[in-house]
This record gives structure tokens, sequence and C-alpha cells, in this order.
């Protein structure tokens, strides 16, 4: 306001000085203007009438004011329309000062209202830190507590079991599986001889060593019985080879009981069928299996010698395309009330196995017979004499027993034995069929060709048995071995590269152990994502061989290459022709050869002939290399 004043009293005594300037006026709206920014609008009205008020009265005082005007009129015209723009001036100057000074006040609002923000967000900010602290801690006590409950899980039930529980899928329902029983024969005398702690040491060896082959063949390990063991195949998840998985498993548990050379024998004994199983119990629940099965493969295990694997009839179904077995005996599903009975049978069986001449083999039909019918099972006893009377017709005590074992037949046929017992057969496991020997598959003159082909395998057999039983294939991967081997000695490849080959070829498939079991030997089409999941085994096949610690840069290229097609539709890259190495060409070939030849789950076996018809058919397509699948030909003639 001083400085306004200053002003404006200078102003005037130019004014007062210089009266001929008329255009000096303008210099007042520099006052006006300062008051319309600084002192607001009232102010500025004030001091700008008064500077109108001023010229006027000067004006009117001292006429000669006008000396550059040409009349007065003009002059007061003029004075006029000053004024008026030193009103308006000063009146606009002045708004834009209220609305400096109202956004000032806003700015200083602002500010207060940041400064409060900021000290709450700080506040917000230290508590928040502090309650994530405190929910980080809480997050590892409840993952240190999840990771306490799994472990403790995985340690009491099978590892599928305690997932499918945690996530609550596990439910009780009605399936076909196989159970398998094995003990030690000679433990308990074993046993008394030594100290407990020492008992409890080899116990654990001996289960520490049987535990992985059963979980490579996806058992489920229901319960240790002291010495012996109870697992379900099938179960929980539903494999369609449960069978086969279950006597493959049973082979390996009695070879590596072997190898290892423990100081016992084992008997293992397999049934199949339908159970219940799931959770049973109130607060300490289990997951197990009920059912006449599990009588049976309990009963089966009982009579079964050491050192070898029993199965029943259902199961023998399931495997005789890949295992050998020999009937050993007929067994009672059920506990026996006369045991002197039962173990008389199991000493005439054992006889008829060892007996070779027609006159013996006819006593012990008969004498096994009238054991049958001591028990109340004519149609076994029936069985049995028939045997006897092909060897001796005339016999006339042969036909009395059949007469009365026909008879009593009849009468329990109409009348229905509440308890009655129930006789099945039982097989002994020999061992793996030999696929090479197929005659079907192979010329008779193949092994000769390639007599010790088969010794040249570096791989061991157990990383891909599992995904074969799996698979249903068993042989497949010594096959498309064998075969790559001898297609590439066709071809003139050198020795080093066709060991390579026949290395490559015999662990092509292990990938498919990633693939989902249901997806394997599914008799319906795949949908894209599916044929995805299925294309992606090559690749997978490669990591798990690299993570088993084998670095062969040439094995695991053609690997990974081994289902490309010719005409570059394959996977995993789409190579072309000689782009594809020429060890995944052939096993493209072979592979493809003994997928089509082999009986598989969801279709028959083809005729090895027309097998090399649809691969010329192939050829025509671009999907195989013409020089593998002629040289093929060339192996196979």
């Amino acid at each position: 306001m001083i400085a306004i004043a200053v002003i404006l009293a200078t102003f005037f005594f130019f004014n007062y000085h210089i009266r001929t300037q008329t255009t000096f006026l303008y210099f007042y709206f520099l006052p006006v203007m300062m008051a319309g920014y600084f002192l607001g609008p009232r102010s500025t009205i004030t001091i700008s009438l008064l500077c109108v008020a001023v010229v006027v009265l000067y004006s009117i005082w001292s006429p000669g004011l006008d000396t550059i005007v040409n009349s007065r009129m003009n002059f007061y015209l003029h004075i006029m329309i000053w004024a008026g723009f030193l009103i308006l001036a000063g009146f606009a100057i002045s708004k834009t000062g209220h609305f400096k000074q109202q956004l000032l006040l806003h700015r200083k609002k602002l500010a207060r209202a940041d400064n409060i923000i900021g000290d709450y967000k700080k506040k917000f900010d230290d508590k928040l830190k502090k309650r994530t602290e405190e929910l980080e801690k809480s997050s590892q006590s409840i993952k240190s507590l999840k990771l306490k409950l799994e472990k403790t899980l995985y340690s009491t039930m099978d590892a599928e079991v305690a997932k499918l529980l945690i996530d609550g899928r596990l439910r009780n329902e009605k399936r076909k599986i196989s159970v398998m029983f094995s003990d030690l024969v000679g433990f308990t005398g074993y046993s008394e001889d030594r100290s407990p702690e020492i008992v409890v040491q080899d116990l654990n060896n001996y289960l520490s060593c049987m535990e992985p082959v059963m979980l490579d063949y996806h058992a489920h390990i229901d319960k240790y019985l002291g010495d012996g063991i109870m697992c379900e195949f099938g179960a929980p998840l539903d494999y369609e080879n449960y069978k086969l998985l279950a006597v493959m498993a049973a082979i390996k548990m009695q070879e590596k009981l072997i190898r290892l050379d423990f100081p016992w024998q084992m008997r293992i004994g397999i049934a199949s069928g339908p159970v219940i199983m799931g959770i049973i119990g109130s607060r300490r629940q289990a997951y197990t299996t009920i059912g006449d099965v599990v009588n049976l493969a309990s009963r089966i295990e009982k009579t079964c010698s050491p050192g070898s694997v029993l199965i029943d009839e259902f199961t023998r179904q399931g495997v005789d395309r890949f295992i050998d077995v020999r009937l050993k005996k007929d067994i009672s599903q059920f506990e026996n009330l006369d045991e002197k009975v039962e173990a008389r049978l199991d000493e005439m069986h054992r006889k008829l196995n060892l007996a070779t001449n027609a006159d013996a083999r006819a006593d012990l039909f008969h004498e096994i017979g009238r054991l049958h019918m001591s028990l109340n099972e004519p149609h076994d006893a029936m069985h049995y004499f028939e045997q006897a009377l092909l060897m001796r017709p005339e016999n006339i005590e042969l036909k009395v027993a059949f007469a009365e074992a026909t008879i009593k037949r009849d009468e329990t046929d109409r009348i229905k034995v509440r308890g009655r017992k129930k006789r099945i057969g039982a097989y002994e496991v020999i061992g793996i069929k030999d696929v090479l020997l197929d005659h079907e598959k192979f010329p008779a003159s193949f092994l000769g060709r390639y007599p010790h082909v088969e010794e040249l395998i570096e791989m061991p057999l157990d990383i891909i048995m599992p995904v074969e039983a799996l698979d249903g294939c068993i042989g497949h991967s010594k096959v498309v071995a064998l075969l790559s081997y001898a297609v590439a000695t066709e071809l003139g490849i050198s020795e080093k590269e066709k060991k390579e080959i026949l290395n490559s070829g015999f662990v092509a498939d292990i990938g498919k152990k990633h693939i989902p079991h249901h997806l394997l030997n599914r008799m319906g089409s795949l949908n894209s994502d599916q044929i995805k999941i299925v294309q992606g085994h090559s690749t997978e096949g490669v990591k798990i061989l690299e993570d088993l610690g084998y670095t062969s840069k040439l094995m695991l290229k053609i690997i990974r290459h081994s289902h490309e097609n010719y005409n570059g539709s394959g996977y995993p890259d789409g190579l072309r022709k000689d782009d594809i190495p020429l060890g995944s060409r052939i096993i493209a070939v072979v592979d493809t050869y003994d997928a089509l030849s082999s009986w598989r789950p969801y279709r028959e076996k083809w005729d090895r002939h027309a097998t090399l018809e649809e691969l010329l058919k192939c050829v025509d397509k671009g999907l195989f290399d013409p020089r593998v699948v002629n040289a093929l030909v060339k192996v196979m003639e």
C-alpha cells in the first residue's frame, strides 16, 4: 500500500508540472494494476476512482492540460474513455489477484493436507510393514506345518493317496485291481537268533530295496505285515495295465532279492478282480482295499513255493501275451478247515509236476480227485478223474469214482451250500517272453543273422521296463533297438554309429514316463492339447537321460528327432530329409513297424507283410526315408 501511494503521489506531481502531456495519463494503469494484484477488488476500485477524480479536478482547475487535444469536447471524451478503461483494468486485475489469493489459500490447505496424508501414510506404511512381517511369519508357519503334514502323510501312506486326500479328491469306489502279497521264507527263524535292533535294521534294508521296485511299477503300498508286504496295482489311479504292472513288479522284486544276495527267499502271490477301496476308520484312517480278491491273493501267496510268483486265472488272462506261465495247481479261494487234506493236495501237485510216467500221473490224478471229493468239491474231482481215465480208460475204479463225482456234482448244483469253497487255478510265473522269438513278426533267420546284438545294449533294462509295462508294450524297446541296428548294418553305417543308434532306439520312448496315464493306450482320439502333451515325450526323454547322466550328444540328438517326418510334418522341430539325423530316420521307421505289428490294448496286431506294405505307402506320402524303409524290407526278407 505504501509503494502504491508513493507511485500515485509521484504521478500527481508529474501531472502537475507537465500539463500538456495527456498521454501521461496511461501511467496511472501501473498503480491500479498493482493495487488489483496485491490489495484486492475494493482497494483497486477505490484507487481507480481516486485517480479519475484527481485527473478530472485537475483538468478543471488547469485548463491548459488539453493543449494537445483539438477541442474541449474531445478532451473530456478522452478523459471518460481513459477513466472507463482504468476502472475496468483495475476490476479485472483485482479478480486475478483474488483468484491468486484463493489459489494460495488452497495451496496452503493442500500443503497442510499433504502433510497430514504424509504423516498418515508413514504411519500406515509402518503398520503395513509390521502387519506384512506378521503375515509372512504366519505364512512361513503355515508352510512349515503343511510341509510337515505332507511329509508325515507321504511317510505313512502312498504319495498319490496323500495328494488326492489333500486335494479332497479321494473317494470310496468299486474297481478291478491287482492285489499282491509277499513275505520272506525263514524270516521268523532268522529273527529268533538275532537281537531286535539287528532284525529291524535288516528288515528296513530289505524294504528299502523293494520299495523303489514297487513304486516304479505304480504300486500302492497298503501295509507292511512284519516281513510281508501288501500292495495294490490300479489304485488309487486307474491304470489300464494294472495286471501287467503287478506281475512285472513281482518278477523284478524276485530278481533284485537274488541279485542283492539277501539270506532269505521270497514268496509272492497276485490275484486280480473287483474290490472296494477307499478310506476306512474314524479318527485313525487308512486307505485300503477290501474284497475276496484280497483273501485270494493272501491264499495264493501262502501256497507259493519259495522264490516263485503265483498268479490267479484272471491275472494270467491279462499278461499271457508277455509272460510265460504254467499251471501250478488248484487252490481254495478261502481258508480250508481241513489243513491236512490241503497239505496232502500240495504234496500231490508237487509230485504231479515232477512225474513223467503215464501210470504214475494217472495214480496222482486219481488221488487228487479223491482229495477233492473229501473237500466236497465234485467239479474239481471230476476234472482229475477224467484226466486219469484218459490214461486208463478201462479202469473200473476210476469209472465208479467219476460216476460218484458226477452224482455229487448234480446234487450240489441243485442245492447251493452256503460257504461252499471255490477252487481256482494258480499259475507259476516262469519269466518274460522273448519277443524276438515271435516268428509272426520276425523271419526265422533274423536272430541267426544278429546273434549277439542284444549284448551290445549298454542301457539298463530297468530304466525302460516300467514305461513299457505302463504302456502295455513289453519288449518294444528291445525290438526297436535290434531292428535299428540291423537296418543301420544294411545301410553300411560305421560300427560306432550303429551302437549309438542301438542304444538310442532302446530308450527312445523313455519320455512316455511323463505322459499322463489316461492318455496312454487311449482308444478314442485326442484333442489338440492332448496331442501336444503326447508329442512332448521326445524332448522329455532327452531331459530324463540328461538327468540320469547320459551325455552322448549324438544319442540325445537322435532321440529328440526320432519322431520327425521326412517331409517336415513331424515333431518337435519339423526337420526335413537330410536335416533329420539318420539314426532318427531309422528309429522312426522301425518304431512304426513294431507298433503296427504288435498287439496293443486298443487294437489287434497287423500281419508282418501288411505292415511292410503300409510303410511303403508312408514313403509315398513323404513320411519316411525311402532308403531306410527299403533296408528294413531287405532285413525282413
